[in-house]
C-alpha cells in the first residue's frame, strides 16, 4: 500500500495560516521566509518541542515543531511556528 500524501496546516505565529505535506510522522513545508528548499521535520512528543524536535530554517533562524496527532511521534497533525 502506498503512502498517503497528506495536506497539513502551517500556523505562523503571527496568526497566519500556511500549507504543507505530510506522510506518516514526516512533514515538509515552505518556511515563512520564503526560502526556496522546503524545510523537512518529524513528530515530537505531545508535551511539545525539544532541542531535537525543533526545525530551524537556516536561512532566516525561524523554528517549527511538528506537532503530532494523539500520540508521541504519530502522525503529523500540524507544524507550529515558535515564539
Amino acid at each position: 500500500m502506498p503512502q498517503a500524501q497528506n495536506v497539513v496546516e502551517i500556523e505562523l505565529k503571527g496568526g497566519g495560516r500556511s500549507r504543507g505535506i505530510a506522510t506518516g510522522n514526516n512533514a515538509a513545508w515552505i518556511c515563512a521566509c520564503g526560502r526556496e528548499e522546503p524545510l523537512l521535520g518529524r513528530t515530537g512528543l505531545l508535551s511539545g518541542p525539544s532541542e531535537g524536535t525543533r526545525v530551524l530554517c537556516p536561512d532566516c533562524d525561524r523554528k517549527y515543531f511538528v506537532a503530532p496527532n494523539g500520540k508521541d511521534q504519530g502522525a503529523v497533525l500540524k507544524v507550529v511556528e515558535l515564539g
